[in-house]
């Protein structure tokens, strides 16, 4: 009983979430806005003899994620039983989150207090609200909630293994750029100890975006109870045809209960034996179909159900003033790819874009979110300002039918400017006369400057002149389109791969890879005048031959972007050396990027 009740304890499913937890600590955000943490229990009622989980979430915006101390439970036994990570990175914001999951182990009953947690960065501090669990035996013990769905047809495998992976899509056929929910799911009837290493089925020709942390639950498979450990992702095809989910890879510790040769025997206990496991999925195949002819005016590709806001600031400005304008696009599908519309106004002097954002939801099982578009008009006459309106349109795969959306058109009146200043000169000395031609009071000035003051107005224009050269030609280089990439590329390897060495060697090997991936990408697309960021391997391959790339400099790429790739999947004793070499790789291939861009 020692040895079970040891291996009960020690057995861990990392990264452990429940899709709808009953008790949720009220989330606290800093007040800069870039740092807050969230304190999940998944009951606050529970028997003696249960576990309760504890999972709590720290999310950052350009910082780095703080480890989250759990204090001493009096009475409580406290196991952690995995962490993970998630990293976002959208218009150059990188945003993180850390998912730590504790299993909390009462030793009695009673009420258990946790007190507020608290995590800090620089100058920016969040804590959560406390929790309490009770502890009775008023309370009936829980069963476990299945996960959603389940194996389809045909899906489940022959017998009763004791664990086995399976990759299961919601959708076999879909439209181009329509969400593809692809499960990987972990089942166990053993104890799994430790944490799960994950190795992802390679989705060539589909936009990736993870869909939060794992999820636990239990399912009936065969008429046997599994524990089930499911990762969810949405996918969404960049081309038609038939697209291939490879095989995913799950390696994992589990604890092998060894029965004694003589089971009579009142001296025999059973031994608990760690094995190393490894199982696969299979390949999965998807249909795409190209969407359907008759696209409205204004399509650009986007595929789902949205939603478009305007709004104007105000209806009034003075001239010289700005009047800005913003458009909003909600909905369910993969906004991050959205293009912004187009807002233009009649009677402008001037319009310029003041910025876009981002804001991508992952808690549910569709990808959603909300996209917005600044544009800044400025009139510098009295009068009226027209924003025409605006248009969006985007194909909806459930109605398979093509919908569009449009705004009204928008008067802003425009206000005569305020009076200007006049400015106020300062000579810098006294200027020097003209001399008189005779003394006297009937002496005339002379009209000629003095010859000392002719020479200085000579060499003033011819300084001037060459000033004038010298700041065209220095703005000239500057505005040539090539000098600035290459400056653009300085500063990533002046910023981000700084910061990525800096992540590798302070113990944080992930997160510095999926920074310096970044890095490369942006670095490669600066080099060959190219949008990379998003594409699929074979697209990013077509991308940089039609740019000018060779075979070999296409494939060292490759090569260089999946060993930052297999970083996070790594074993645990070789991750740090293997990050700070393929991060070493990376300087030097952007480094070698900015020499021939050098003029």
């Amino acid at each position: 009983m020692t040895g079970r009740r040891f291996a009960t304890l020690a057995a861990t499913a990392a990264l452990l979430l429940l899709a709808l937890p009953p008790r949720v600590a009220r989330p606290n955000t800093s007040a800069g806005g870039k740092l807050s943490i969230d304190a999940k229990l998944d009951a606050d009622r529970i028997a003696p003899g249960e576990t309760a989980t504890l999972t709590v979430q720290v999310q950052s915006e350009g910082l780095n994620l703080p480890d989250v101390p759990l204090p001493l439970l009096s009475g409580v036994t406290v196991e952690r039983a995995g962490t993970a990570q998630n990293f976002s990175i959208i218009n150059g914001r990188v945003s993180r989150t850390s998912t730590t999951v504790y299993r909390l182990i009462p030793r009695g009953e009673g009420v258990v207090t946790i007190p507020p947690l608290r995590i800090a960065v620089g100058g920016e501090q969040a804590e959560t609200s406390p929790l309490t669990l009770t502890v009775s035996h008023d309370v009936a013990p829980r069963v476990p909630s299945p996960l959603q769905g389940s194996l389809p047809p045909g899906a489940a495998p022959a017998g009763t293994p004791e664990i086995f992976v399976k990759a299961t899509v919601d959708h076999p056929r879909v439209y181009w750029n329509q969400q593809v929910t692809l499960r990987l799911r972990l089942y166990s009837r053993v104890d799994v100890i430790g944490d799960v290493d994950w190795k992802p089925a390679s989705t060539d020709g589909f936009w990736t975006e993870g869909l939060g942390p794992p999820r636990q639950g239990r399912q009936i498979v065969n008429g046997k109870e599994y524990a089930v450990l499911e990762i969810p992702t949405a996918l969404f095809p960049t081309r038609t045809g038939t697209l291939t989910i490879g095989s995913a890879q799950v390696r994992c510790r589990v604890a092998r209960v060894i029965q004694p040769p003589d089971p009579w025997s009142m001296l025999a206990m059973p031994d608990v034996v760690p094995q190393d496991v490894s199982v696969h999925s299979d390949p999965i195949t998807v249909a795409v179909e190209a969407l359907p002819a008759g696209a409205p005016a204004g399509f650009e590709g986007a595929v789902g159900d949205f939603h478009l806001a305007f709004h104007v600031d105000s209806l009034t400005a003075r001239a010289g003033e700005p009047a800005a304008a913003r458009v909003t696009i909600t909905g369910r599908g993969n906004i991050a790819t959205i293009r912004d519309p187009e807002i233009h106004a009649r009677g402008a002097s001037r319009e310029y874009v003041v910025g876009t954002s981002t804001k991508v939801d992952r808690t549910g099982d569709r990808l959603a979110g909300e996209r917005e578009h600044d544009v800044a008009f400025v009139a510098d006459q009295p009068g009226t300002l027209e924003i025409l309106p605006v248009h969006f349109a985007w194909f909806d795969p459930e109605s398979r039918s093509y919908r569009s959306q449009s705004t009204e058109s928008v008067t802003v009146k425009i206000l005569p400017g305020g009076e200007a200043r006049p400015s106020a000169i300062v000579p810098g000395g006294l200027a020097v006369a003209a001399p008189r031609r005779a003394s006297g009071p009937l002496g005339t000035l002379s009209l000629d400057p003095p010859a000392a003051s002719a020479a200085l107005l000579g060499s003033s224009i011819v300084a001037f002149g060459a000033a004038v050269l010298t700041g065209r030609s220095r703005r000239r280089r500057f505005r040539d389109p090539r000098t600035m990439r290459r400056r653009a590329l300085e500063k990533i390897l002046g910023r981000e791969l700084t910061q990525a060495a800096s992540l590798a060697g302070s113990g944080e090997p992930a997160r510095a890879a999926a920074l310096a991936e970044q890095a490369v990408l942006s670095g490669a697309g600066l080099r060959y005048d190219a949008e990379l960021l998003g594409l699929a391997k074979a697209e990013r391959g077509h991308t940089l031959r039609s740019r000018g790339a060779s075979e070999s400099e296409a494939s060292a790429l490759e090569s260089l972007l999946g060993a930052l790739q297999a970083i996070a999947y790594a074993p645990p004793e070789t991750r740090i050396s293997d990050a700070k070499h393929a991060i070493a790789s990376a300087r030097q291939a952007l480094e070698r990027y900015r020499k021939e861009m050098e003029p």
